[in-house]
């Protein structure tokens, strides 16, 4: 039986991947590796519960609860431990696979088909079941999700069972916007309004003309682009209260819109309100950098890396490095290392803890890169600058 901590573990490293909160290869598979994983997952599905309005009426939240509970431990003995799942609503459940050990998606899987046949019976409840496309780079698994998100929303009114992205309608064969989704992003990240603006306009015009299709899915890809710009701007440093301040009235407007031309002027207006609201109050980036600072103050003795560091500021790491080197005249990383040879020195000259020790306390696991890290830093090696300092 997995013990706790491996269970949340594998929880937010799925939440990281199905949400991109992962920036780079190798924090893909150390998290992996920590998770007990053989293999990165490389395809996502969406569970669906069937009818869980009638499911859940009248219920109390601590019922809920537990049986949310109960749905983790049934998937959780299916898979094996070779797959990661999390809740993405009160209903769903994003799981992620790699194909090497669960087989392509397509029709001719049949493990797939038997993990829903046994979680639906274990659960005594019937599952809808969207399932995304291969992508070899587990950073892109977002994308897989939002294509099983797409192919449950396609046949939600019919009758629980696998679909897979692609099945039906033209525009499966790619992710929506996809390329101008990621353009808008970069252009966002760097400071490109006008770019930014010129694609929000080109989007635009594809939502005008959407034509006869379900509004309902068209409401869901404008809210997710929202999502997408809103969070955009605040890596790049926009405070949430000037991101979200009209957010509420945008997500009415959605909803109470009825036809694709209204909902690409919603579209429009509401990017053209984030991206020209301009920050010139520096106080807030003064903030950030102060929080940072006083966070690897208490946790410099913990194995930190600059993705972790900024994702507690909640920035990108690109632009929270830029902030930081700009406010401090160093980087991140080279902040965090002379905090750690600080307190190498106190402990090195007041203590009889050993080298491998010191190097544990100030968040070191391998005592010879510390003993180098030092070295290079101090200008000799711990052993010298005990010998030469301790009182």
């Amino acid at each position: 039986m997995m013990d706790e901590f491996s269970a949340r573990l594998r929880r937010e490293l799925a939440y990281n991947l199905v949400f991109g909160m992962v920036e780079n290869v190798r924090e893909v598979w150390e998290m992996v590796s920590q998770a007990g994983l053989k293999y990165p997952p490389n395809f996502a599905t969406v569970w669906e519960i069937h009818n869980a309005e009638e499911l859940f009426h009248g219920r109390s939240e601590l019922w809920k609860v537990g049986w949310r509970r109960q749905v983790e431990k049934s998937f959780a003995g299916y898979f094996n431990h070779n797959a990661l799942h999390c809740f993405v609503s009160d209903r769903a459940l994003a799981v992620l696979f790699n194909n090497r050990e669960w087989g392509k998606p397509g029709e001719e899987n049949d493990q797939l088909n038997a993990l829903k046949q046994g979680v639906e019976k274990s659960l005594a409840v019937k599952f809808f079941v969207g399932v995304g496309r291969v992508y070899s780079d587990a950073r892109h698994l977002g994308l897989s999700f939002n294509e099983a998100w797409r192919a449950i929303r396609r046949v939600f009114c019919g009758v629980p069972g696998i679909y897979y992205f692609g099945d039906g309608s033209a525009r499966d064969r790619e992710p929506f916007l996809e390329r101008e989704r990621a353009a808008l992003k970069y252009a966002i990240l760097n400071d490109d309004r006008q770019k930014a603006l010129r694609i929000v306009q080109e989007i635009k015009m594809v939502l005008a003309a959407f034509g006869e299709g379900d509004l309902n899915i068209l409401k869901m890809m404008v809210f997710e682009m929202l999502s997408l710009v809103m969070t955009a701007c605040m890596e790049n440093g926009r405070s949430a209260d000037q991101v979200f301040i009209h957010a509420l009235e945008w997500i009415k407007q959605l909803h109470l819109a009825e036809d694709a031309g209204k909902m690409a002027e919603i579209w429009s207006e509401a990017c053209k309100r984030v991206l020209l609201n301009t920050n010139n109050d520096h106080s807030l980036e003064i903030q950030v950098v102060a929080r940072a600072r006083r966070f690897m103050e208490e946790h410099f003795q913990e194995d930190l890396s600059l993705s972790e560091i900024a994702r507690r500021q909640f920035i990108s790491p690109y632009y929270f490095s830029r902030l930081f080197k700009q406010s401090t005249g160093m980087t991140v990383m080279e902040f965090l290392t002379s905090l750690r040879m600080e307190k190498a020195k106190e402990l090195l000259g007041k203590t009889h803890q050993s080298v491998s020790q010191v190097a544990g306390a100030v968040g070191y696991v391998d005592p010879n890169y510390f003993s180098r890290v030092f070295k290079r830093y101090i200008g000799m090696s711990p052993t010298e600058y005990r010998r030469k300092f301790h009182t």
